[in-house]
């Protein structure tokens, strides 16, 4: 005959603690899925949070920059702008410095003339003159010089007075002719044509 052991607890004992056995292992198997929950929330979270910081970093370097750019462009454009007013008023000053120079070379030149003596086409070429007694450069014009004389003394006369006047250097006669001219009254009278060349130093006459 075999033995069975006797279980002397109640059923309703047995039932309520198999209950809780059951209750305990779910309420812990819920749990566990609620804190993956809870992690995986956590997780999305921060990488949502960082990518907005990175995006507002981004775009913050990129509005500075934007703003460092157009900051370049406009300080260009007020050079651009001061460089194109000097160049006029660099342009201006030559212009003006240079009218200078013609009025100064054709005072220079008036001094010698006489009433027989009248220039037909001048033409200035700014030039460098070497002055050989202090060895050293100074600035001159070279001039070419086509005119009317009404007779060699009087031509003569104008050449050295050129060639007296301390400013004015290196005075070379290319030609002088006679030629028959037709006055205001149809007589004939004869002139002398001539062509020189000379240069005038820069500066005043002592």
């Amino acid at each position: 005959m075999a033995l069975r052991p006797i279980n002397m607890i109640p059923g309703n004992i047995l039932a309520r603690t198999a209950l809780y056995r059951h209750l305990w292992f779910w309420g812990k198997g819920l749990v566990f899925i609620l804190l993956l929950f809870v992690m995986f929330y956590l997780v999305q979270t921060s990488k949502f949070t960082l990518q907005q910081k990175a995006q507002y970093s981004d775009a913050s370097i990129m509005v500075k920059v934007a703003n460092k750019i157009d900051k370049i462009q406009k300080d260009a454009d007020n050079i651009n702008a001061l460089i194109q007013d000097l160049k006029l008023k660099s342009g201006l000053l030559a212009t003006l410095t240079n009218q200078q120079q013609y009025y100064d070379i054709l005072a220079v030149f008036a001094q010698s003339f006489n009433d027989a003596t009248w220039i037909d086409n001048l033409f200035i070429q700014k030039g460098v003159n070497k002055d050989k007694g202090e060895d050293k450069d100074k600035d001159s014009s070279n001039l070419m010089v086509d005119g009317f004389s009404l007779t060699h003394n009087t031509l003569g006369t104008f050449l050295e007075s050129l060639s007296a006047n301390n400013r004015i250097q290196d005075v070379v006669l290319v030609y002088a002719k006679k030629l028959e001219e037709v006055s205001f009254d149809k007589d004939l009278s004869i002139v002398i044509k001539f062509k020189l060349t000379c240069s005038i130093i820069k500066g005043s006459s002592k």
